[in-house]
């Protein structure tokens, strides 16, 4: 079982996360997005942008030193993993079948897909099992900005 029921990302996160999936076409990207869980929400506090060693329009692999590096900042910074992230560049932000099998986070990470990516992109989020999947909350936050004098 997932240890926090929302995923919470600021809006200009979110921004960074879809512009790394319109950098990497016509292949997909892939990430990570680290932080704290506060009262059974994910609050992502950071992203890693991770090389996709298999360089694919259809499958991502994550660069094993990129995720090494990745975790050691997670651990300096005292973050933990809320969620895998990467792009479906011109499909549905569905998981595959592909990703069902190489899922090797269980239910401690959301798995953050960004699909359409050449026409409209759009942001899912779910918690994948062994041979399946279900959606996550995902909640997009905008900070308020204080007003002008």
């Amino acid at each position: 079982m997932p240890s926090f029921t929302i995923l919470r990302v600021l809006d200009l996160l979110l921004e960074e996360v879809i512009e790394h999936a319109r950098a990497t076409l016509p292949d997909e990207c892939c990430g990570l997005l680290a932080g704290h869980i506060v009262n059974g929400v994910g609050v992502v506090a950071a992203r890693f942008h991770i090389e996709n060693a298999a360089a694919s329009p259809t499958e991502y692999i994550t660069d094993p030193r990129g995720l090494l590096s990745a975790f050691r900042l997670m651990r300096e910074h005292g973050w933990e993993l809320l969620a895998v992230y990467h792009s479906h560049p011109t499909s549905e932000p569905v998981p595959s079948r592909r990703d069902i099998e190489r899922n090797t986070y269980d239910e401690t990470a959301v798995h953050l897909i960004v699909g359409n990516v050449t026409t409209q992109p759009d942001v899912r989020a779910w918690w994948l099992t062994e041979n399946d999947y279900r959606p996550a909350l995902l909640e997009i936050e905008t900070p308020i900005s204080p007003e002008s004098p």
